[in-house]
């Protein structure tokens, strides 16, 4: 709300009503002005009446304004007089209380407290008000809202109350609110939020350096946008006026949303002068400014423009004892005594009529009256007003014993004097205990002593706070602060809450006891035992003075102990005994609570250590416990814990006693007691004991155990369980293989009868890495290693494995002294291909699916319903949801099921269908049923034979349709004589059993073999698995005919490549058989096993270990064995032969057909388009990698390898691994085939493909094609029906369909998204035809997109490749402000064809609404009227008819022009061009001709200028010889006959023509041509002087040159690019070159572009090609440096996590460290280092870089540690090398004498390592220490060396003595090289 003047809310002070307004001097009569207004087109009939008229007017206003002058003058003195009555009668000065406080005022005040959501907030007269977290700011509380909806962007600069304000800041405030509360206290809400404490200023207020509450609105790059609260008033503080402010008073950081600034309005002299209303405003925060600005008075200044902290100038006019009375502008204000210059000081220091001046505090909002202080800390508002600065050694709690009364005010309380610079106030309630006082008693007089207490500050009016009840006298406590923690306190019980006890330590502190710490025990009813008004004892738990909080234990354990009591990590010493309270337990830790939230945990270790195996069977939530600190890490807050003490047994007190038969794995039956969270309490029936049931124990299968643990009820009875240990607790199972574990001998239970080959049913404990951990009977634990988890490779151990799941394990190692084990669980190891196993299991599954049916077969909810379904129930659902994958359907009203497609039979289902379906499956664990809605299988049910026919019994043969696919089962539906009949087929053939059942699909039909029919189900066996279970007996037999026929096994040296043989297969990988011959040993390829590949098939499945098949052998390979076993020179690697062998028909049964190519070996020469066998290897980087041969990998893209789009989009769930499918070779490229799973191998036009969006622009989308095509797509090809912005409903990424339209020669394509294009047979509405150019006739009206708009015109996509233009004059009737925003790109508009060109395809459009018939295209808002239709019209056609005119005459003037140019250049008149060089001349065609081929061999044509039309109408209008204005080669053309010019890029994305894109060069050179006509522009030019026809040649030749320049610029490739245009044209050129991107990001930060350089990096890498790694490892390099020097750490750890997945991590690793250190940042560079050395322990090259940088910044003790810790790491054969290197760092960077120490070791080690002595020798001359020098080389050249190495060393030695030393020590090295010569006869010395 804003005010124009005093008149219409007057405030107090003086008052001037007056009917004129004055403006800066002037004065206007309203209603002069009004009538004026009436008459201002009023005609008078005549002269004399007029002037009459006028005349009367004058003599009237004459007399009232002189009226109103006297008026005035009467009001002046009235006023005077009552201002000078009032003051006269002011006898007390009454201070701010409660009572006078009201809504609406404004006050001064100081903030005391700052919460998370509120702030406490200090006002004049003890006042204490909150500000909640909503009247901040209106820019703050709108972030609150973004983030409260759910909406995290841009909230990185929301900040919170803390980071906004400090204690002690001056704010002002409004009042918005008082509450009473029933006990007598107030509460008052506040707000600082400018637009409610600026509210009454308005727009006219605002005044030049006047003091603003302001608030930061946004923040800007030079400054900040503040909100002052004044409607329409934009305010802004520019950085430089807030660099004070920030550095004195915001310690040096910019401003954020939201905190609160005290400005000083700035206006310039021209804002000062002017009449009209300001609409922005500059503010500064200078606090030098500020604090020194005083309110000048002014004829306009109101009340309201006055705000708390205003500086005025005063004069006292009178003074009373309770303060002063005051005179300021023309009001009246009052100063209480207590804001007085001096604490206590009397009003006598001051006089009437004394100036000075003051600061405003508060304006009461009706009576108007001012307060004003005189406290000099106000003036300076910025300093902070802060207890400890104004009472100096004064806290809440002190005690005064003798503080003598100073002041007595009798309404209110007493002052005293604590110190000489401190007084105090206490008020009539904190006199005495006694309640009810009205005024000071006479014990409490001037001068009297009293003993007072602390117990508050009052900063606004420089007061301490104090009490003198005895009751506060007496208290312990008086604030939160003086609390310790861990200490023992008395409270009194005030409430009994749900979550605990709320207790009460003084009037002022309150506490929390939590359930749990209410007692010892758990108390459901504490009410019972305490009583509200008890005294009660505690510890103190946590102490937050902060938040008032305070958490109590009323625990006697705790409050009792004599223990130490950890309050902080620093006191949890190691081995300390101490007692905290368990919190929360899990099966495998325990989390203690101690004082002050410091937290312990038990780890895994210790329970194991005390082997309690359920810990929430001993402890529970609240108990108290004695523990042990075994060690803390005070940094990162860690602490841990041990329960093993010394004495201490508490917890085993509930450990279960075992009764007297017990006995491991015998049988019992046990009653339900209750429920934990790990299991049922049971009872054992026969003897009584109680007994634990673990829930993973309930059940062989995982998802069983919870069913059956919510099924179990108090009561039960359970039979048939097993004792299975007695370690901590009495432990029974109920599973069903440990059940019969003990029957069939498969029992374990001791580790003393643990032997090899032994097998045993156990449970898997724990997963790591390394392999599981199987538990078995009382305890006794095994490890199964990765290698021996299952036949096949297990690459991650926890996804096929999960703990509690049962297992057959076997032994396989036994280490009696560590007690440990290994054992196997592979299927070859544990199953003998028999079906009983698995149809055991199928049986026991649906036992207990039957109990857990039956358990909640009366239940009323969604279990209940759920179970009265069964299988085969016929049921009507109704589609609720229609997804991708099926259908989602409701049955009855509560339970949902699900029809996948497959089971859909092609329906087309929408929602609220009706269907009929039939029951697979009830899933009670995931609440919902699984249908199939298949007319074939609804009619089979329906048409059941339920007699004698249709009866199945065992071992019936049948066919069988697989229908639905369960993790524990496969439904099959029957056929033959029981065809309607349901049956369950085993998914797992043996508990270890881990295949997935996708070897089975939905339609599958199998013969199976009937089993059992147990309780009217039906179990089958695969009839495949039947003919198996024999097979072990077949190979026993067949080895037993063997050795009686005393036949010898096949040795190596007796098969042949090219013979047949039996081989046994041994075992199964994924891509091949490993086989045996005898004694040889071999493979059989995946690829070499079928003929005929069947797509989605695995070869191998149909192979099981042990078969034994016919091969014929057609290679062999060789393999290395003892691979890092052994040394190279001791024992060299061994080289295994092994036979390739193949399985095909083909090759097996083709002897004496097949030729010798065909036979043997693999094929590795393909050729295009021939048909391979491809198995999938892995799906990454958009490629899906498959085995051709054992050698040959191919790829297949995307894109090749479905039509179906649902396989594009999850490639990975449609390619298992091993599947093969039959692929056509497209090329080869570096060693990989280039494969496709479609048929076709080429590119077509009309061919419908998939693609995938790699862009999407305003105007186009850009698509990737199969076989390495591009393609793009314009607007009006993306649908049949047009609509705005079309573009935006694709995404980049999307996979669409797409038809093919044009091919060209560079993989570049057109194509269309159409859905008429990509299904023409369909009968498709197609709302929006294409467009054709040969049927495009001018008056047609024409729909398109737009794809530009500006000066230009409109131009409009009608196709792909046509485009027309709307003339500016032809967009709308009245004048459009801007194009752009008036037409946005990609609206749909419908235009008429004024004409068309057909040579150049082009056509002219109009969108005037009388063309089209249709409304106007332009929004109202961005046109204005312009000119009248009808003048509009007739211009309109003048200049069409100006337009033919001249575009005839110009065709005329054509032919003379050229026979006058052909003339003059044969008369050699026109000056010649400079000659060019040949050669110059023949690289520039040829260069100009390959441009020309790149845009489809067009010329290239020159834009011609806007001036040259212009003379060539004025040459059609002279007579002249006809000599042309251009060479040969330029001609000038009308608008009708011109040819093709190469036309250029505007903005939108539009181009004139798509064959060439004209160079920038040439672009900013040409002018654009305006389709406006502007006559006056015209009538200007034909002003001036005409050139003359040597001029205008000269002008034209000119223009010519400078094109010609700037087309060589364009070729020349060594020139450096200066702009965006020719980087990018450098990038098309190079796309692989790193430099080149490199190059271009530094052009960008150059130009302190910094997204943009991001930008061009992410495009460098998605750009170059995946294979030049190295190049894309420098643009990674680039972006790292880049965010290392301008972005932020989380931007560069982004970046860096991403190069770490697309790089060698270890390269990356690399050049961050290099960036790092480069930059100064050592810390960070020590940390990568440290992170390198974990993650690359074996790489040399780290631990010498990270050695290095200690070594370069001075950190050599670091370095040595670290040679220390390499040497640990490395193998043994770098650590003398390494141990070299770091002796080189020593000489360099460290002592030399420790480097010289560290060779002297090495060579004394290895004397024989010649390189080191070099090396020692080198490093020594370096140090200069030739003496040393000396010394080494004698005793080199002494050591018994080859003559060679000698050689060298004599040579060496030599060099050294011919630089350092004499003519006597070279004869001496001289002479001992020829002694060795000679004593060793070498020969050929010189």
């Amino acid at each position: 709300m804003s005010f124009n003047d005093d008149e219409a809310f007057p405030r107090g002070g003086h008052r001037q009503k007056n009917d004129t307004k004055k403006e800066n001097g002037f004065k206007l009569r309203t209603s002069d002005t009004e009538k004026q207004g009436k008459d201002l087109f009023k005609i008078h009939s005549n002269v004399s009446d007029a002037l009459q008229t006028k005349e009367v007017k004058s003599k009237k206003r004459k007399r009232f304004q002189e009226e109103k002058k006297q008026q005035q003058k009467n009001r002046k003195t009235q006023h005077d007089k009552d201002d000078k009555e009032k003051v006269t009668d002011i006898t007390r000065v009454e201070q701010l209380s409660y009572k006078l406080i009201t809504p609406g005022m404004l006050v001064l005040a100081c903030i005391s407290e700052i919460y998370d959501f509120e702030l406490r907030v200090s006002l004049p007269g003890g006042i204490v008000g909150m500000v909640s977290i909503g009247n901040i700011s209106q820019a703050y509380t709108d972030m609150l809202h973004k983030l409260t909806g759910g909406n995290q962007e841009d909230l990185e600069d929301l900040k919170s109350l803390k980071d906004l304000f400090h204690r002690g800041q001056i704010v002002r405030c409004k009042v918005m609110g008082i509450t009473f509360s029933d006990v007598g206290k107030s509460s008052v809400e506040l707000s600082i939020n400018p637009v409610d404490v600026n509210e009454y200023i308005g727009m006219v207020g605002l005044k030049h350096e006047m003091v603003l509450e302001s608030c930061v609105a946004s923040v800007e790059d030079h400054g900040y946008v503040m909100d002052i609260g004044v409607k329409g008033i934009h305010a802004f503080l520019r950085s430089t006026a807030a660099a004070a402010f920030i550095q004195e008073y915001n310690a040096g950081s910019s401003l954020a949303i939201g905190q609160h600034v005290t400005c000083l309005t700035q206006l310039s002299d021209a804002e000062k002068r002017s009449t009209d209303v300001i609409r922005s405003i500059s503010l500064t925060a200078d606090p030098a400014k500020v604090s020194k600005a005083v309110f000048e008075f002014t004829d306009k200044v109101g009340l309201h423009s006055i705000v708390p902290g205003t500086i005025v100038e005063a004069v006292i006019k009178q003074v009373v004892p309770t303060g002063l009375s005051v005179q300021f502008l023309t009001y009246t204000g009052v100063v209480h005594r207590t804001q007085l210059r001096k604490v206590g000081e009397s009003t006598k220091n001051y006089t009437a009529r004394q100036k000075l001046k003051a600061v405003v505090l508060h304006i009461h909002p009706t009576s108007k009256l001012v307060s004003l202080s005189l406290n000099k800390m106000a003036f300076n508002q910025f300093a902070s007003v802060t207890p400890s600065r104004i009472f100096p050694g004064i806290l809440v709690g002190d005690k005064f014993m003798n503080a003598p009364v100073t002041q007595v005010d009798k309404g209110r309380g007493v002052y005293l004097k604590l110190t000489d610079s401190v007084h105090a106030f206490a008020s009539l309630s904190h006199l005495s205990d006694k309640a009810g006082l009205s005024a000071v008693t006479p014990e409490f007089s001037l001068g009297s002593t009293h003993k007072c207490r602390v117990i508050g500050y009052d900063v606004m009016d420089r007061v301490v706070m104090v009490s003198m009840k005895k009751s506060i006298l007496n208290q312990q406590f008086l604030r939160y602060e003086d609390i310790n923690v861990g200490s023992i306190v008395k409270c009194e019980v005030s409430k009994f809450r749900p979550d605990g006890l709320s207790v009460k330590l003084s009037g002022r502190i309150n506490g929390f006891v939590p359930n749990i710490h209410i007692a010892d025990v758990v108390l459901k009813h504490p009410e019972k035992k305490f009583k509200k008004g008890e005294q009660i004892k505690c510890r103190v738990l946590v102490c937050e003075p902060e938040k008032h909080r305070l958490l109590l234990s009323n625990k006697r354990s705790i409050v009792e102990t004599t223990l130490p009591v950890i309050c902080s990590y620093a006191d949890a010493l190691p081995q300390m005994l101490t007692e905290g309270v368990i919190v929360h337990i899990c099966e495998t830790s325990l989390l203690v609570v101690f004082c002050n939230n410091v937290k312990g945990l038990v780890p895994r270790s210790e329970l194991n250590r005390l082997n309690i195996r359920y810990p929430s069977r001993v402890f529970s939530v609240g108990q108290v416990i004695k523990c042990r600190i075994l060690q803390c890490n005070v940094e990162e807050q860690r602490l841990t814990v041990s329960l093993n003490c010394a004495g201490d047994n508490s917890f085993q007190k509930k450990i279960v006693k075992v009764p007297e038969n017990f006995e491991i794995g015998k049988l019992v039956s046990v009653e339900v007691l209750s429920k934990t969270d790990s299991g049922l309490n049971v009872k054992i029936l026969s003897s009584g004991d109680a007994a634990f049931l673990p829930k993973s124990h309930l059940s062989d299968y995982i998802e069983m155990c919870q069913l059956l643990y919510d099924a179990y009820v108090p009561g039960n009875r359970i039979l048939d369980c097993v004792y299975h240990d007695n370690s901590t607790l009495l432990i029974v199972s109920k599973k069903k293989s440990h059940v019969d574990a003990t029957q069939s001998g498969l029992m374990m239970s001791d580790f003393g009868h643990v032997q090899l080959g032994m097998m045993g049913a156990g449970t898997l404990k724990q997963v790591m890495s390394y392999g599981v951990f199987v538990e078995f009977f009382n305890s006794v634990t095994g490890l199964v290693p990765t290698r021996l988890m299952a036949d096949q490779r297990v690459t991650s151990p926890s996804e096929p494995y999960k703990v509690g799941q049962s297992l057959i394990a076997k032994v396989t190692d036994v280490d009696t002294e560590k007690r440990r084990f290994l054992l196997s669980l592979r299927m070859k190891d544990v199953f003998d291909d028999s079906t009983a196993p698995g149809l055991d299991m199928l049986a026991n599954y649906w036992n207990e699916y039957d109990y857990i049916r039956d358990a909640h077969m009366n239940d009323e909810g969604l279990l209940g319903q759920l179970t009265r379904l069964s299988v085969g129930d016929i049921v009507v659902t109704t589609v609720a949801q229609v997804a991708a994958h099926g259908v989602v359907c409701r049955v009855g009203e509560e339970v949902e099921g699900l029809i996948i497609r497959a089971h859909l039979a092609d329906k087309a289902c929408k929602e609220g269908d009706v269907l009929e379906a039939v029951v697979l499956h009830v899933d009670m664990l995931n609440r919902c049923i699984e249908l199939s809605a298949s007319p074939d299988l609804i009619k089979h049910m329906k048409h059941l034979r339920d007699n004698k026919y249709g009866e199945i019994k065992p071992d019936q043969v049948l066919k069988a349709e697989v229908q639905l696919i369960n993790d524990n089962f496969i439904l099959v539906s029957l056929k033959g004589h029981a065809m309607g009949r349901l049956a369950f087929l085993p998914a797992r053939k043996h508990l270890n059993d881990i295949v997935e059942t996708s070897q089975h699909t939905i339609g599958q039909i199998n013969t199976i073999v009937v089993k059992r029919v147990i309780g009217g189900r039906v179990l089958v066996a695969l009839q495949l698995q039947e003919k198996k279970e024999g097979r072990m007996q077949v190979l026993l037999e067949r080895a037993a005919s063997h050795k009686t026929d005393g036949s010898k096994n096949l040795h190596w040296a007796a098969a042949e490549v090219g013979q047949t043989h039996d081989a046994e297969i041994i075992s199964l990988r994924d891509f091949q058989a490993n086989v045996v011959i005898g004694d040889a040993k071999g493979r059989v390829f995946i690829s070499e096993v079928v003929d005929k590949l069947q797509d989605g098939t695995c070869p191998l499945q149909g192979l099981q270990i042990h078969d034994v098949a016919r091969v014929r052998i057609i290679g062999t390979h060789d393999v290395k064995t003892h691979v890092h076993k052994h040394l190279a020179i001791t024992q060299p690697y061994r080289v295994k032969t092994f036979f390739d062998c193949s399985l095909k028909p083909s090759r097996v049964e083709g002897e004496g057909v097949l030729t010798a190519a065909e036979l043997l070996g693999y094929q590795n020469d393909f050729k295009k388009d021939q048909r391979v066998q491809a198995f999938v290897d892995g799906y990454h980087s958009n490629c899906l990698w498959v085995h051709v041969t054992p050698t040959v990998m191919g790829k297949i893209h995307r894109l090749n390898l479905s039509e179906d789009l649902e396989v594009l989009r999850n490639p990975t769930q449609f390619f298992a691994l091993g599947r093969g499918y039959n692929a056509t070779v497209l090329g080869k490229n570096n060693d990989k085939l280039e494969l496709t799973f479609i048929g076709k191998t080429e590119l077509a036009e009309n061919d419908v493909v998939n693609a995938v969006i790699t862009k999407v622009t305003p105007v186009d989308i850009f698509l990737q094609l199969p076989f390495g095509f591009h393609a793009k797509s314009s607007l009006p090809d993306i649908s049949d029906k047009y609509k705005d912005c079309i573009q935006k409903k694709h995404h980049e990424g999307e996979i669409v369909k797409c038809c093919v339209l044009e091919l060209n020669s560079v993989n570049m394509a057109t194509v269309s998204l159409r859905l008429s294009r990509l299904k023409p047979a369909s009968k498709n509405v197609i709302t929006d035809a294409e467009v054709h150019f040969e049927h495009v006739q001018p008056g047609s009206l024409l729909k398109g997109y737009i794809v530009s708009s500006g000066s230009s015109g409109v131009f409009i996509s009608l196709a792909h490749n046509l485009t027309g233009r709307v003339g500016c004059g032809d967009v709308s009737d009245d004048y459009v402000k801007d194009f752009r925003e008036a037409l946005p790109i990609g609206k749909v508009v419908t235009a008429k064809v004024l004409s068309v060109d057909s040579d150049n395809k082009w056509v002219d459009l109009s969108l005037l609404p009388r063309d089209t018939g249709l409304p106007d295209v332009v929004p109202s808002e961005h046109r204005t009227a312009r000119i009248a239709d009808g003048k509009r019209k007739r211009k309109r056609s003048q200049c069409d008819e100006k337009t033919n005119e001249r575009a005839t005459k110009v065709k005329k003037k054509k032919s003379r022009l050229e026979v006058a140019d052909k003339a003059e250049m044969s008369d050699g008149s026109t000056p010649k061009k400079a000659k060019m060089p040949s050669t110059q001349k023949k690289v520039l065609k040829t260069k100009l001709i390959e441009l020309k081929g790149l845009k489809g061999g067009k010329k290239l044509k020159k834009a011609k200028p806007k001036k040259l039309k212009k003379e060539a109408k004025r040459d059609s209008d002279e007579e002249d010889s006809g000599v042309d204005v251009a060479s040969s080669d330029r001609k000038v053309l009308s608008a009708e006959d011109a040819e093709p010019v190469a036309r250029l890029e505007v903005s939108g994305g539009f181009s004139w023509d798509n064959t060439f894109t004209a160079p920038v060069s040439i672009i900013e050179r040409v002018p654009v041509e305006s389709s406006s006509s502007d006559s006056e522009d015209e009538e200007q030019q034909s002003r001036k002087r005409p050139k003359t026809r040597l001029e205008r040649i000269a002008d034209a030749k000119q223009r010519e040159a400078a094109l010609y320049k700037a087309e060589l610029d364009n070729l020349n490739t060594e020139k450096e690019p200066k702009s965006t245009e020719e980087f990018d044209r450098l990038v098309l050129a190079s796309p692989n070159s790193s430099i080149v991107w490199l190059q271009y990001m530094a052009f960008h930060l150059q130009a302190t572009e910094i997204d943009r350089a991001r930008a061009v990096a992410e495009r460098g890498l998605k750009t170059i090609n995946f294979r030049e790694e190295q190049e894309k490892l420098n643009v990674w390099t680039g972006l790292l440096n880049l965010e290392n020097l301008y972005g932020s750490p989380e931007s560069l750890h982004a970046v860096f996590q991403r190069a770490l997945q697309a790089n060698d991590q270890f390269k990356v690793y690399h050049q961050l460290v290099n960036i790092y250190t480069a930059s100064g940042k050592m810390e960070h560079a020590e940390t990568t280092y440290n992170t390198m050395i974990r993650k690359f322990s074996q790489v040399r090259d780290v631990w010498l870089d990270f050695g290095t940088f200690y070594m370069r910044n001075a950190q050599a003790v670091l370095a040595r540690r670290l040679l220390e810790r390499s040497l640990k790491s490395l193998e043994k054969r770098h650590h003398v090398d390494m141990i070299a290197k770091f002796a080189q760092l020593e000489f360099k960077f460290g002592e030399a004498e420790r480097g010289k120490t560290m060779f002297e070791s090495i060579v004394t080690t290895y004397p024989k390592r010649t390189d080191l002595w070099s090396v020692y020798i080198d490093q020594m001359i370096k140090a200069e220490e030739h003496d040393s020098v000396r010394q080494i080389l004698d005793r080199v050249v002494h050591m018994k060396l080859s003559p060679r190495k000698m050689k060298l060393f004599f040579k060496k030695y030599l060099d050294f003595e011919q630089k350092h030393g004499t003519t006597d020590s070279v004869q001496k090295v001289q002479q001992m090289a020829l002694s060795y010569v000679e004593s060793h006869d070498v020969p050929g010395n010189d």
